[in-house]
């Protein structure tokens, strides 16, 4: 077990009370959680299935909860799915029906507990996300979303919102702020007896701005209290939200609470421990990077081959009153499951985590070493989920993934800290192909330069092979092109935006054609102007035309010429209607409309690789002469 800080010293006297007058203080629970998971059930590279390895590891961890007669819970803190091909698949299985619902019902498979709303479960749109929740076992928690004016389509299923402070069975399929499971456990004299563990969840502040056209494609959801119509952002904070839950859950009598908490690795709103009472376990998500401890013990706390923590797990902090607080995540889209065994005290207070806490790998290995400390000769997922992610499988949208359109001589970087944090290989080839197809699409436009988002890269191509499935992990959104005419003004705005929340790991960070632009990420960031004449953090900033022609827009922090020329700006249908804070692009877009041929990126770099580039992807990573430079 590991002792925990000064608050524990503090904790033991009512702990001794409460021995010596025969009842137990001490309850153990086993959490295992993940969170970012994102439809990523096979990996597309490798063609490991991540999803059955974590269906096997939640199948061997929950028998050690029973072995050891340690109550489990299995926790998600948001983004079940994204749009890419397993998830689209689900509406070729009869059984399944629709977009995503292959996700929902493999939690369902493998226990789910609850789930704590992010953004992504809601790219498909509102009347998606219905069906899917209408399908879920568990609820889905968040205390800062308010659904009660959403507007659905006919024949969809209506969004259930539950009363908060109920039991997970009774919220399930249903949206809740809070909601709370009961756990049996035997004492140390044999009896077996209930105790309550709270679940309070929170969506991102970012949310309305990670999400395509949400006025659109979302319609009458808001946060609760409202939000900024310029910024997007909630008018209330999420903390007092989180606290009010916190009452509900205690005025039960309730004292173990978890808070599933998708923050991202910006927010304007953060939930930091310090700020809350009464909660327990954080339960993070939306984050890149993930916690572990320095030493892999066993299958415990095992980690895939070049993986690098990035903090402690759990990560221990002290809450307003200076009770302990254990903060966990795990990383993303199935590579981990993470596995917490925390003992509270008689007062409901964290007092030791037991050293077999940690991340498990996903991978045949960890799998394997799992079994081995088990006493078993194997560990499986049940059939349920085997025989769903079969069905998907077999599908013939995900069987055409497999064709091959061409080859690379590097590995794609298509990683989330680094598409988020400078210029890949990757990154160029998908602002390449974009403004080659804006100009073949549209000869006459005179289209000069392409931008795309680092939030739209989801996945690395490592190659040598690349293929439909490759392209489809990595362009997971398959955004539709958009060419949109802006002022010099209104394109300083665009790249402010593009380098305003540098050092943080923001979806925002541009990958970029026919552009050079060198930046100061130590001066103020301007984000989601509509238009600058005064550059902040955008030292330079140089546009090839497409005839050729070098136009400076920006030399040491001075804007030049004349603010209101025009230049002509391929990007996705995302970026064009505001997401990730690029208002400007959404302002031109309003006043003077745009083109948007239907075709999505996935089969633009398909067309490129094989049109333009003959087959063959010839980009080193790092690259040699990066088009975005930070200066600081």
């Amino acid at each position: 077990m590991q002792k925990l800080s000064r608050n524990f010293v503090l904790l033991v006297a009512p702990a001794a009370v409460a021995l010596m007058a025969g009842c137990d203080p001490e309850f153990t629970l086993q959490v295992l959680h993940s969170s970012d998971n994102e439809s990523a059930f096979q990996d597309p590279n490798t063609l490991e299935p991540k999803v059955l390895h974590y269906g096997a590891l939640v199948n061997g961890l929950e028998h050690l909860g029973r072995r050891e007669q340690v109550p489990t819970l299995h926790l998600t803190a948001g983004d079940h799915t994204l749009p890419g091909p397993f998830y689209q698949a689900s509406a070729q299985v009869p059984a399944l029906g629709a977009n995503g619902i292959g996700d929902i019902e493999l939690y369902n498979a493998m226990h789910l507990t609850a789930n704590g709303m992010g953004n992504h479960e809601f790219d498909g749109g509102i009347d998606e996300f219905a069906e899917m929740l209408a399908r879920a076992d568990y609820p889905f928690l968040a205390v800062n979303l308010d659904f009660s004016e959403v507007s659905l389509s006919a024949g969809t299923p209506a969004i259930e919102i539950g009363q908060d402070g109920q039991s997970v069975v009774a919220s399930a399929g249903k949206v809740v702020k809070s909601a709370w499971v009961e756990v049996h456990r035997r004492n140390q004299h044999g009896y077996v007896t209930k105790t309550k563990v709270g679940l309070i969840g929170r969506a991102p502040a970012e949310f309305f701005n990670v999400i395509k056209d949400p006025d659109t494609t979302l319609p009458g959801l808001d946060f609760v209290g409202g939000r900024d119509p310029d910024t997007n952002q909630p008018l209330e904070s999420a903390v007092d939200q989180v606290l009010e839950q916190v009452d509900v859950l205690e005025a039960q009598g309730i004292n173990k609470i978890v808070l599933l908490d998708h923050a991202q690795d910006f927010t304007s709103d953060p939930l930091s421990a310090s700020a809350l009472r009464g909660v327990d376990i954080i339960v993070a998500a939306g984050s890149t990077g993930f916690m572990a401890r320095p030493q892999a013990d066993g299958p415990f706390n095992w980690l895939r081959p070049g993986d690098t923590a990035q903090a402690d797990y759990p990560t221990l902090r002290d809450d307003s009153e200076g009770f302990p607080v254990a903060v966990v995540n795990s990383d993303q889209i199935y590579r981990y499951i993470g596995n917490l065994m925390v003992t509270f005290d008689g007062d409901g207070h964290v007092a030791d985590i037991d050293e077999r806490s940690g991340p498990i790998a996903t991978t045949a290995d960890g799998v394997a070493r799992l079994a081995d400390e088990l006493g078993k000769s194997s560990l499986e997922p049940t059939p349920a989920v085997r025989d769903i992610y079969d069905s998907l499988a077999a599908t013939d949208l995900i069987q055409e993934q497999f064709e091959e359109v061409g080859s690379t001589t590097s590995v794609l970087q298509g990683d989330r800290a680094a598409v988020r944090s400078r210029e890949t290989n990757l990154g160029r080839l998908a602002a390449d192909s974009t403004l080659w197809i804006a100009r073949r699409e549209f000869p006459a436009a005179g289209v000069d330069l392409a931008l795309k988002n680092g939030g739209g890269l989801r996945a690395t191509i490592q190659g040598p092979t690349i293929t439909r499935l490759t392209i489809g992990a990595a362009l997971a959104f398959d955004n539709q092109l958009a060419v949109v005419d802006l002022t010099a003004a209104e394109l300083i705005a665009v790249f402010e935006n593009a380098v305003s929340r540098v050092p943080a790991l923001d979806g925002r960070f541009p990958q970029v054609a026919g552009v050079e632009l060198a930046y100061d990420a130590s001066r103020p960031g301007v984000s989601d102007a509509v238009s600058l004449d005064t550059p902040s953090r955008v030292q330079r900033l140089v546009i090839t035309r497409d005839n050729g022609t070098t136009d400076v827009l920006v030399d040491n922090y001075v804007a030049q010429g004349d603010l209101g020329r025009f230049f002509t700006v391929a990007t996705n249908d995302f970026l064009l209607t505001g997401g990730d804070g690029y208002q400007a692009l959404r302002a031109a877009f309003e006043a003077r409309g745009a083109l948007t041929p239907s075709i999505g990126e996935r089969e633009v770099m398909v067309q490129y690789i094989q049109t333009a580039l003959g087959g063959i992807v010839d980009l080193p990573e790092p690259l040699l002469a990066p088009r975005v430079v930070r200066l600081d």
